[in-house]
Protein backbone atom coordinates (compact mmCIF):
# COMPACT_ATOMS: atom_id res chain seq x y z
CA UNK A 1 0.00 0.00 0.00
CA UNK A 2 1.06 3.62 -0.39
CA UNK A 3 -0.07 5.93 2.06
CA UNK A 4 -0.69 10.16 0.38
CA UNK A 5 -2.29 13.18 1.40
CA UNK A 6 -5.21 14.31 0.57
CA UNK A 7 -6.41 17.95 -0.53
CA UNK A 8 -7.81 17.95 3.00
CA UNK A 9 -4.53 16.82 4.58
CA UNK A 10 -5.80 13.70 5.68
CA UNK A 11 -3.62 10.78 5.27
CA UNK A 12 -4.89 8.10 2.88
CA UNK A 13 -3.82 5.05 2.83
CA UNK A 14 -4.37 3.62 -1.39
CA UNK A 15 -3.98 -0.29 -2.18
CA UNK A 16 -4.95 -1.64 -5.34
CA UNK A 17 -7.92 -4.77 -3.61
CA UNK A 18 -9.92 -6.70 -7.23
CA UNK A 19 -12.91 -5.61 -5.44
CA UNK A 20 -16.38 -5.66 -7.51
CA UNK A 21 -18.65 -2.26 -8.97
CA UNK A 22 -15.17 0.33 -9.46
CA UNK A 23 -13.53 -0.72 -6.47
CA UNK A 24 -9.93 -1.87 -7.92
CA UNK A 25 -8.35 0.69 -6.23
CA UNK A 26 -9.18 1.63 -3.02
CA UNK A 27 -8.19 4.82 -0.70
CA UNK A 28 -8.25 4.44 2.80
CA UNK A 29 -8.96 6.68 6.14
CA UNK A 30 -5.78 6.30 7.73
CA UNK A 31 -7.00 7.26 11.07
CA UNK A 32 -10.10 5.45 11.02
CA UNK A 33 -10.02 2.57 8.11
CA UNK A 34 -13.20 4.25 6.78
CA UNK A 35 -12.83 3.78 2.90
CA UNK A 36 -12.59 7.46 1.32
CA UNK A 37 -12.40 6.75 -2.84
CA UNK A 38 -12.86 3.69 -4.96
CA UNK A 39 -11.68 3.91 -8.56
CA UNK A 40 -11.21 2.05 -11.49
CA UNK A 41 -13.53 -1.13 -12.23
CA UNK A 42 -10.82 -3.49 -13.19
CA UNK A 43 -8.66 -6.47 -12.06
CA UNK A 44 -6.10 -6.30 -9.85
CA UNK A 45 -2.67 -6.73 -10.05
CA UNK A 46 0.79 -7.31 -8.30
CA UNK A 47 2.92 -4.12 -8.41
CA UNK A 48 2.79 -1.37 -5.49
CA UNK A 49 1.06 1.92 -6.49
CA UNK A 50 3.58 4.84 -6.25
CA UNK A 51 3.49 8.45 -5.82
CA UNK A 52 4.78 11.19 -8.70
CA UNK A 53 3.88 14.71 -9.12
CA UNK A 54 2.84 16.19 -12.69
CA UNK A 55 2.39 19.43 -12.66
CA UNK A 56 2.92 20.46 -9.69
CA UNK A 57 0.33 17.91 -9.09
CA UNK A 58 0.34 15.03 -6.99
CA UNK A 59 -0.81 11.43 -8.96
CA UNK A 60 -1.10 8.08 -7.94
CA UNK A 61 0.44 5.50 -10.58
CA UNK A 62 -1.49 2.04 -10.46
CA UNK A 63 -0.80 -0.80 -12.32
CA UNK A 64 -3.37 -2.85 -12.13
CA UNK A 65 -4.78 -6.22 -14.52
CA UNK A 66 -5.27 -3.81 -16.79
CA UNK A 67 -4.31 -0.74 -17.12
CA UNK A 68 -1.40 1.75 -15.94
CA UNK A 69 -3.50 4.27 -14.45
CA UNK A 70 -3.08 8.02 -12.81
CA UNK A 71 -5.34 9.27 -10.09
CA UNK A 72 -5.69 12.09 -7.74
CA UNK A 73 -4.89 10.85 -4.26
CA UNK A 74 -7.97 13.09 -2.63
CA UNK A 75 -10.27 11.70 -4.86
CA UNK A 76 -9.16 8.84 -7.00
CA UNK A 77 -10.64 10.19 -9.98
CA UNK A 78 -8.31 9.18 -13.48
CA UNK A 79 -6.29 11.73 -15.09
CA UNK A 80 -4.93 9.29 -17.28
CA UNK A 81 -5.20 5.65 -18.03
CA UNK A 82 -3.15 3.74 -20.95
CA UNK A 83 -4.69 0.01 -21.41
CA UNK A 84 -2.09 -2.89 -21.07
CA UNK A 85 -4.79 -5.66 -20.86
CA UNK A 86 -2.86 -9.14 -19.93
CA UNK A 87 -2.82 -12.29 -22.75
CA UNK A 88 -3.08 -14.56 -20.41
CA UNK A 89 -3.50 -13.70 -17.07
CA UNK A 90 -2.27 -10.73 -14.69
CA UNK A 91 0.97 -10.76 -13.37
CA UNK A 92 2.20 -7.86 -13.21
CA UNK A 93 4.61 -7.51 -9.82
CA UNK A 94 7.46 -5.20 -10.81
CA UNK A 95 6.78 -1.90 -9.25
CA UNK A 96 6.43 1.15 -11.97
CA UNK A 97 9.89 2.43 -12.09
CA UNK A 98 10.07 6.73 -13.36
CA UNK A 99 12.86 8.61 -14.40
CA UNK A 100 12.40 12.14 -15.41
CA UNK A 101 8.92 11.81 -17.60
CA UNK A 102 9.68 8.03 -18.15
CA UNK A 103 7.23 5.24 -16.48
CA UNK A 104 8.63 1.84 -17.40
CA UNK A 105 6.79 -1.78 -16.30
CA UNK A 106 7.62 -5.14 -17.13
CA UNK A 107 5.56 -8.36 -17.22
CA UNK A 108 6.56 -12.18 -17.54
CA UNK A 109 3.94 -12.62 -20.32
CA UNK A 110 3.50 -9.44 -22.10
CA UNK A 111 7.25 -7.82 -22.04
CA UNK A 112 7.53 -3.96 -21.11
CA UNK A 113 5.78 -0.66 -21.85
CA UNK A 114 7.41 2.77 -21.96
CA UNK A 115 4.99 5.76 -21.32
CA UNK A 116 6.25 9.18 -21.85
CA UNK A 117 4.58 11.63 -18.80
CA UNK A 118 3.58 14.95 -19.40
CA UNK A 119 5.83 17.01 -16.76
CA UNK A 120 2.76 20.09 -17.28
CA UNK A 121 -0.28 18.33 -16.33
CA UNK A 122 -1.63 14.86 -14.97
CA UNK A 123 -0.92 13.20 -18.89
CA UNK A 124 0.81 10.21 -19.76
CA UNK A 125 0.82 8.38 -23.71
CA UNK A 126 2.49 4.77 -24.61
CA UNK A 127 5.76 5.42 -26.16
CA UNK A 128 6.92 1.81 -26.56
CA UNK A 129 5.84 -2.31 -26.05
CA UNK A 130 7.45 -4.38 -26.59
CA UNK A 131 6.72 -8.01 -26.03
CA UNK A 132 8.56 -11.20 -27.74
CA UNK A 133 7.17 -14.52 -29.14
CA UNK A 134 6.69 -16.44 -25.90
CA UNK A 135 8.55 -16.67 -23.02
CA UNK A 136 12.06 -17.59 -23.95
CA UNK A 137 12.18 -15.63 -26.96
CA UNK A 138 11.72 -12.38 -25.02
CA UNK A 139 12.27 -8.36 -26.51
CA UNK A 140 12.94 -5.86 -23.74
CA UNK A 141 12.34 -7.48 -20.55
CA UNK A 142 10.01 -9.98 -19.26
CA UNK A 143 10.16 -9.97 -15.58
CA UNK A 144 8.27 -11.81 -13.47
CA UNK A 145 9.94 -9.99 -9.62
CA UNK A 146 12.25 -7.94 -10.45
CA UNK A 147 11.91 -4.36 -10.54
CA UNK A 148 14.35 -2.56 -12.77
CA UNK A 149 16.60 0.61 -12.44
CA UNK A 150 16.25 3.32 -15.13
CA UNK A 151 18.84 6.24 -15.12
CA UNK A 152 20.83 7.85 -17.71
CA UNK A 153 18.93 7.18 -20.93
CA UNK A 154 19.24 2.75 -20.30
CA UNK A 155 17.21 0.51 -18.13
CA UNK A 156 19.01 -2.35 -15.96
CA UNK A 157 16.57 -5.62 -15.43
CA UNK A 158 15.88 -8.94 -15.44
CA UNK A 159 14.67 -11.06 -17.85
CA UNK A 160 12.35 -14.14 -17.64
CA UNK A 161 15.24 -16.66 -16.97
CA UNK A 162 17.35 -14.55 -15.59
CA UNK A 163 19.10 -12.81 -17.58
CA UNK A 164 20.53 -9.70 -16.63
CA UNK A 165 19.84 -7.28 -19.58
CA UNK A 166 20.30 -3.28 -20.70
CA UNK A 167 17.93 -1.59 -23.11
CA UNK A 168 18.01 1.88 -24.07
CA UNK A 169 15.30 3.80 -22.91
CA UNK A 170 14.14 5.69 -25.65
CA UNK A 171 13.40 2.68 -28.07
CA UNK A 172 13.38 -0.63 -25.78
CA UNK A 173 16.16 -2.24 -27.76
CA UNK A 174 18.65 -4.01 -26.10
CA UNK A 175 22.69 -2.98 -25.86
CA UNK A 176 23.55 -6.12 -24.06
CA UNK A 177 22.78 -8.59 -21.89
CA UNK A 178 24.72 -10.58 -19.36
CA UNK A 179 23.71 -14.31 -17.70
CA UNK A 180 26.42 -14.84 -14.58
CA UNK A 181 24.59 -12.65 -12.19
CA UNK A 182 22.20 -15.37 -11.56
CA UNK A 183 22.00 -18.72 -12.59
CA UNK A 184 19.94 -19.29 -15.73
CA UNK A 185 16.05 -20.62 -14.94
CA UNK A 186 12.36 -19.86 -15.23
CA UNK A 187 11.67 -16.57 -13.11
CA UNK A 188 15.13 -16.11 -12.49
CA UNK A 189 15.09 -12.84 -9.88
CA UNK A 190 17.34 -10.09 -8.47
CA UNK A 191 15.91 -7.56 -6.44
CA UNK A 192 18.22 -4.20 -7.23
CA UNK A 193 18.93 -1.14 -5.01
CA UNK A 194 21.15 1.95 -5.93
CA UNK A 195 23.17 2.93 -3.31
CA UNK A 196 24.62 6.15 -3.26
CA UNK A 197 27.53 7.57 -1.30
CA UNK A 198 29.43 10.47 -1.30
CA UNK A 199 31.92 9.36 -3.66
CA UNK A 200 30.40 6.95 -6.00
CA UNK A 201 27.26 4.94 -6.98
CA UNK A 202 26.78 1.30 -7.17
CA UNK A 203 24.35 -1.11 -7.77
CA UNK A 204 23.41 -3.59 -4.51
CA UNK A 205 22.02 -6.87 -6.02
CA UNK A 206 20.63 -9.77 -4.03
CA UNK A 207 19.75 -13.02 -6.29
CA UNK A 208 17.42 -15.62 -5.85
CA UNK A 209 20.30 -18.17 -4.78
CA UNK A 210 21.18 -15.67 -1.35
CA UNK A 211 23.69 -14.30 -3.17
CA UNK A 212 24.57 -10.07 -2.29
CA UNK A 213 26.90 -8.66 -5.49
CA UNK A 214 27.99 -5.05 -5.10
CA UNK A 215 28.30 -4.00 -8.74
CA UNK A 216 28.86 -1.20 -11.57
CA UNK A 217 25.54 -1.53 -14.16
CA UNK A 218 26.77 0.93 -17.03
CA UNK A 219 25.63 0.82 -20.91
CA UNK A 220 29.04 -0.99 -21.25
CA UNK A 221 28.23 -3.84 -19.29
CA UNK A 222 27.74 -5.51 -15.56
CA UNK A 223 31.07 -5.10 -13.70
CA UNK A 224 30.82 -7.26 -10.02
CA UNK A 225 33.00 -5.34 -7.60
CA UNK A 226 32.15 -7.75 -4.46
CA UNK A 227 30.33 -11.07 -4.05
CA UNK A 228 28.94 -12.85 -0.97
CA UNK A 229 26.42 -15.81 0.32
CA UNK A 230 23.98 -14.81 2.53
CA UNK A 231 21.88 -17.71 2.95
CA UNK A 232 20.72 -20.56 1.28
CA UNK A 233 17.82 -21.70 -0.80
CA UNK A 234 14.75 -23.05 0.94
CA UNK A 235 12.23 -25.60 -1.26
CA UNK A 236 8.53 -23.72 -0.34
CA UNK A 237 9.00 -22.24 -3.78
CA UNK A 238 10.03 -23.80 -7.00
CA UNK A 239 11.31 -27.16 -5.20
CA UNK A 240 11.78 -28.61 -8.97
CA UNK A 241 15.21 -26.32 -9.26
CA UNK A 242 16.31 -26.75 -5.39
CA UNK A 243 14.48 -23.25 -4.26
CA UNK A 244 14.44 -19.97 -4.73
CA UNK A 245 14.92 -17.10 -1.89
CA UNK A 246 11.97 -14.33 -3.18
CA UNK A 247 12.14 -12.08 -0.46
CA UNK A 248 13.66 -8.41 -0.90
CA UNK A 249 15.88 -7.44 1.38
CA UNK A 250 16.37 -4.40 3.59
CA UNK A 251 18.90 -2.05 4.28
CA UNK A 252 19.14 -0.39 7.47
CA UNK A 253 22.48 1.34 9.87
CA UNK A 254 24.89 -0.24 7.37
CA UNK A 255 23.41 -3.74 7.32
CA UNK A 256 21.34 -5.95 4.92
CA UNK A 257 18.51 -7.97 6.24
CA UNK A 258 17.47 -10.65 4.22
CA UNK A 259 15.33 -13.92 4.37
CA UNK A 260 14.47 -17.28 2.93
CA UNK A 261 11.41 -19.36 4.32
CA UNK A 262 13.45 -20.36 7.64
CA UNK A 263 15.68 -17.81 8.35
CA UNK A 264 16.55 -14.29 9.27
CA UNK A 265 20.30 -12.81 8.74
CA UNK A 266 21.77 -9.86 9.19
CA UNK A 267 25.23 -8.71 7.21
CA UNK A 268 27.53 -5.93 8.13
CA UNK A 269 28.34 -3.77 5.18
CA UNK A 270 31.03 -1.58 6.91
CA UNK A 271 33.90 -1.03 5.10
Amino acid sequence: PLVVTSATHKPIVVQIVGGSKGACVVGFDLATGDEAWRSLDERAGYSAPILIQQGRQDVVVCWTGDSISGLSPSTGDVFWRIPFPPSRMPIGVATPVVDDNHLFVTSFYDGSMMLELSDTEPAAQKKWHRVGVDEKNTRALHSIISTPVMRDGYVYGVDSYGELRCLEMETGERVWEDTTAVPRNRWGTIHTVVHQSESSQTDWMFNDQGQLTIAHLTPEGYQPLSQTHLLDTTTVQLPRRNGVTWSHPAYANRCIFARNDEQLVCASLED
